[in-house]
């Protein structure tokens, strides 16, 4: 995978992080000296499992040592159906008419962690996808896009949500699942 491959991947959990703190800053209003330690722990917990998931998904990726691209369609078919699931997952909720979508108290850092977590479970399969793809994981290629692109979007969430600045959740989370897809169908035509 290129880098590109991973910056796509880093907006599109970027803009689900960007929803979430818009929802849960119009709920829980925190300031915003704090709100940047929010979303630093959030994102940091995200790079986190999205990097667990990396090393679990090469380490059970199909591998043949004596020809390394054996099995590469085999994997990047394996790592379209994980991000299909995480597509869906993440758009059920906004087609439905009256979306029941989870708030956290961002005052609470229990709460925050819970948050974390909960959310971080879409990092950790695409990162188990991604590892599926690209037995060898650069860790640099992995932590930096995530960081910064979460770190920024969580905060600009925070920012609309403080403001009551009204987005299209729907439309940004199709936006969100289109980059997703977008980078499994070239992991796919590339393997």
């Amino acid at each position: 995978m290129s880098i590109v491959s991973y910056i796509v991947i880093a907006l599109a959990l970027g803009i689900c992080n960007m929803l979430l703190f818009r929802r849960c800053g119009e709920s829980f209003p925190i300031r915003l000296s704090a709100g940047i330690t929010v979303s630093f722990t959030v994102s940091a917990v995200h790079v986190i499992l999205y990097l667990l998931g990396a090393l679990i998904g090469s380490l059970l990726c199909f591998y043949s040592p004596e020809e390394p691209t054996l099995y590469a369609d085999i994997n990047a078919y394996i790592f379209l159906g994980i991000n299909i699931i995480v597509i869906i997952k993440g758009l059920l909720p906004y087609l439905r008419r009256n979306p029941r979508l989870p708030l956290f108290d961002l005052t609470n850092g229990g709460s925050v962690l819970a948050m974390a977590a909960a959310t971080g479970i879409n990092a950790l399969l695409i990162g188990l996808g991604v590892g599926f793809v690209e037995q060898h994981i650069s860790i640099h290629k992995i932590i930096w896009p995530l960081l910064t692109t979460s770190l920024l979007f969580s905060y600009l969430g925070l920012m609309f949500g403080r403001r009551k600045v009204t987005l299209r959740p729907r439309r940004w989370m199709i936006v969100a699942s289109v980059l997703l897809l977008g980078v499994a169908i070239a992991a796919v035509v590339n393997a």
